[in-house]
């Protein structure tokens, strides 16, 4: 009997999608946990159950800072801006991080900074991939961290090809 019991567990790992702002979704290949920091970000995060990789996406809220929407568009036309996005987002990830690769791509009319790394945690070598956008008053980084030799690469591309933004 208890062979039955298994199988709906096992089932129930199904994609999720998820409305990060009034005009972006993505899709979790399984349900993320969701913190929300006040207002100020909202973190989206899952790590799969083999941990060969993990999947987030951290929405925050520039207009916290005092930022209007025409001072953010006006940014986003300076050079400097994405660099500080980069910046910002690689000091997160401490000092072993190298850049393997960074283009700018336009998705659905907007600019997407994508950065591929290299890091170390705890003696562990780690692969990331990353969406970097803007949009309205919010800064959106979506990321795929390769745990391991073994991840699934179509998972993490279907993780990106997921995002949808609504013009």
């Amino acid at each position: 009997h208890f062979l039955f019991i298994l199988f709906p567990i096992a089932a129930m790992s199904q994609e999720t999608k998820v409305k990060l702002t009034e005009k972006v979704y993505i899709t979790f290949p399984e349900k993320p946990d969701v913190r929300n920091m006040q207002d100020i970000a909202s973190v989206y995060s899952l790590r799969l159950a083999d941990s060969t990789a993990n999947f987030n996406v951290v929405v925050q809220n520039l207009g916290k800072n005092g930022l209007t929407e025409e001072q953010i568009e006006t940014a986003q036309l300076e050079p400097a801006f994405w660099e500080q996005l980069e910046s910002s987002f690689i000091a997160q990830l401490g000092n072993e991080t190298k850049v393997l690769s960074k283009e700018k791509k336009n998705i659905s009319g907007k600019d997407v900074l994508i950065l591929e790394l290299r890091t170390e945690r705890n003696g562990k070598k780690m692969e990331l991939k990353s969406y970097i956008f803007i949009d309205s008053l919010h800064s959106i980084n979506i990321v795929h961290s390769k745990r391991a030799a073994g991840a699934s690469v179509d998972l993490r591309d279907k993780f990106f090809n997921s995002l949808k933004i609504v013009e």
